[in-house]
């Protein structure tokens, strides 16, 4: 298979040239999780593969609690559908907290200390209260815990992770924690084995063609898990091999491949779902989508390259786009992706005021 047929596959896969599904929460169970580190990002994430969906659609949605919003995956925010939550959490809690332990140590931070961190918690949130971090961290503060140098990051991180919290309603533009067994309870956990099996075969059926290690790192999860949850996958998954890389997808025919001009948000999972992203951009270039300090830019995306950023800036009723192209696009070029920008407005239920 040529190398250009991979990303044209992960169009295809990503649910972003068709989909079948019909709520945003069917998006997001069919990937597992989405990440969720920018509220509004992430939003148009499940917009951008579900025509006629609405950011108010996806605000519903949590709300409701069709969709869960809590640290998942390499201790960031991620969206979760209801019966996943659990055991995703369960996964993917000694990993984290594995790799937290360092920083951990050096913040003079140990389990005692978190152990009581989650029990001062989950008695401010018992009784369906909801709580800002602020609130938290004031919380915690007259408690005599330290919260300065990071440490109320580790404090969430843990809570979170140990399935004791997860967010919340919106309090104004803040969102809230709450306690997940109040906020969702009685959802399954699976073992171990399994856990890794029906992950796998999340990712590579949303995201292939996709190699182990791009698995191992979206999931956060060492090589040898990866591995085992590949391996109990791969009955239901379909081999390529490219250049002498193996790759894993959904079985299935190739749909043809429209011309296609999308505008997708900061942390979407086309870029930041793969550890080796040179398939789908100039890696010259991947700079100006992944800044030195972790922040993602929104992507431009033509026929499955990623060929330059994008801005938005909002009026009372409209929004204005501005586009920046890696290298200069001739006219015909920009007006392709206006249909993407008129979409992305109606998103929001605004005009487009211009676009450029």
């Amino acid at each position: 298979m040529p190398v250009t047929d991979i990303a044209a596959l992960r169009l295809q896969h990503q649910q972003l040239l068709k989909t079948a599904f019909k709520k945003p929460q069917d998006i997001v169970a069919f990937f597992g999780a989405m990440q969720a580190q920018e509220h509004a990002n992430s939003k148009w994430g499940i917009g951008a593969r579900l025509p006629g969906c609405t950011d108010a659609d996806i605000e519903k949605a949590i709300s409701n609690k069709s969709i869960i919003r809590t640290t998942a995956f390499r201790g960031t925010l991620h969206l979760i559908a209801p019966a996943d939550v659990r055991w995703i959490l369960q996964l993917i809690a000694p990993t984290i907290k594995a790799r937290m332990g360092s920083m951990m140590r050096k913040l003079e931070m140990d389990n005692a200390l978190l152990q009581k961190t989650n029990q001062y918690i989950t008695k401010a949130l018992q009784g369906g209260n909801h709580l800002t971090r602020k609130e938290l961290t004031t919380l915690l503060q007259e408690k005599g815990i330290n919260t300065d140098d990071h440490r109320m990051n580790h404090i969430i991180y843990h809570a979170a992770a140990d399935g004791i919290i997860c967010n919340g309603p919106l309090s104004g533009k803040q969102f809230t924690y709450t306690l997940l067994d109040e906020w969702l309870p009685g959802t399954a956990t699976l073992n171990k084995q399994a856990s890794l099996v029906t992950l796998a075969k999340r990712y590579f059926i949303s995201h292939g063609p996709a190699t182990l290690p791009d698995f191992a790192q979206w999931a956060g999860l060492p090589l040898t898990d990866a591995r085992a949850g590949l391996e109990g996958a791969q009955s239901g998954l379909k081999p390529l091999e490219v250049n002498g890389t193996a790759y894993w997808m959904a079985a299935g025919k190739k749909q043809t491949t429209p011309d296609t001009a999308l505008l997708l948000p900061a942390f979407d999972e086309y870029f930041i779902g793969y550890k080796d992203r040179s398939t789908l951009i100039d890696m010259q270039f991947a700079k100006k989508v992944m800044t030195i300090n972790g922040i993602f830019n929104p992507i431009m995306v033509q026929n499955g390259q990623i060929i330059g950023t994008w801005k938005r800036t909002f009026k009372k009723d409209s929004v204005t786009i501005v586009t920046d192209p890696f290298k200069p696009l001739k006219k015909t070029g920009l007006k392709a992706f206006e249909p993407a920008a008129q979409r992305y407005a109606g998103f929001l239920g605004l005009t487009l005021h211009s676009f450029s």
